[in-house]
C-alpha cells in the first residue's frame, strides 16, 4: 500500500496588534483599496466585501476560498478549504500593511500561522488506527487498563523560547465526517485480482475510495500546527510567514517519518 501523505486542508494568518481604534472611522477607505488591490494578488480573482460593522469587517474571494476578517484588535486571513493554490503569503501581507499603515498601529501582539492538514482514512476506525500508531507515547498512563486498550489518542506539543516570544504547537487527533463508515469490509483492502468473485466491483470501490481520500476525505488523523510570535520586533509579514513556511514543514515531514 502506498504512503500516505498528509492533505493541508486549511491556512491560516492572524496578526493581532493594540490600539486599532481607527477602525471606526477608516474601515470604510480599508476596504475600497482591499477590493481594488487585491484582484492583482489573486490572479484578477473578484474580492466581495461582505459586511462591515462596529464589530468587525469581512472580505471574500470565492474563487480561492479565501475569507479576510479584520476589527479594532486583529486581521484574520483564512483559506479553507486550500483547493487551489494562491499567493496567500502575499495577499496576507498586502492586507496586514494597509490595515498597519491606516489604523496607524505602533504595537503587534501576536503574529500566528495556523495550517491544518489531514492524513485521509476511509473510516473513523481506520482513523483512531493511524492516531494510536503515531502517538507519542502509546503506553500513558498504563499498558492497559482492566483488558482495555488504547483504541484514539489526541495529543499536543508546545514548543517555546525561554522568553515565550517564540513557539509552536502540534496538535493530532482522529476526525471523521457524519457520513463516514465506521468500518469498511477488510475483502476492499485485498487487490481485486486477488478475490475469487466481484473483482470488477471491488476494482470500482477502491479506486472510488482512492478519489475520495485525494478530494474530500471523510476521516482521517488531522494534523494541526500553529507557529507564532509574540510581541515581536519584527513586523515583516513575508519574513514571519517565510519562517513559519520552513519551521511548519520541518515538523510536518519529521512526523511522517515516526
Amino acid at each position: 500500500m502506498a504512503k500516505i501523505k498528509p492533505k493541508l486542508i486549511q491556512n491560516v494568518f492572524e496578526a493581532r496588534y493594540e490600539r486599532g481604534y481607527r477602525y471606526l472611522d477608516r474601515c470604510g477607505d480599508v476596504m475600497v483599496i482591499l477590493e481594488e488591490a487585491l484582484p492583482s494578488k489573486s490572479n484578477n480573482s473578484v474580492w466581495m466585501p461582505d459586511d462591515a460593522r462596529p464589530t468587525g469587517a469581512r472580505m471574500k474571494c470565492p474563487d480561492f476560498n479565501l475569507t479576510v476578517v479584520f476589527d479594532t484588535t486583529r486581521l484574520v486571513v483564512d483559506q479553507n478549504p486550500v483547493d487551489k493554490k494562491c499567493s496567500f503569503d502575499d495577499i496576507s501581507q498586502y492586507i496586514f500593511g494597509t490595515i498597519y499603515s491606516k489604523f496607524n498601529i505602533n504595537t503587534i501582539i501576536r503574529f500566528g500561522n495556523r495550517k491544518y492538514y489531514i492524513y485521509p482514512a476511509d473510516s473513523v476506525d481506520d482513523a483512531k488506527k493511524h492516531s494510536v500508531k503515531k502517538a507519542p507515547m502509546k503506553s500513558w498512563p498504563v499498558n492497559e487498563l482492566d483488558d482495555m486498550k488504547l483504541r484514539q489518542c489526541q495529543a499536543t506539543t508546545i514548543f517555546e523560547k525561554p522568553d515565550s516570544s517564540i513557539g509552536v504547537s502540534f496538535s493530532i487527533k482522529p476526525v471523521s465526517r457524519v457520513e463516514s463508515p465506521i468500518k469498511i469490509d477488510e475483502r476492499l483492502r485485498i487487490a481485486p485480482h486477488l478475490l475469487p468473485k466481484g473483482q470488477r466491483e471491488a476494482l470500482i470501490e477502491q479506486l472510488r475510495r482512492q478519489q475520495q481520500r485525494e478530494k474530500e476525505p471523510v476521516a482521517g488523523l488531522m494534523v494541526d500546527v500553529d507557529y507564532y510570535w509574540v510581541k515581536p520586533e519584527e513586523t515583516s509579514v513575508k519574513v514571519f510567514l517565510e519562517k513559519a513556511q520552513n519551521e511548519i514543514k520541518r515538523l510536518v515531514d519529521s512526523f511522517e517519518d515516526t
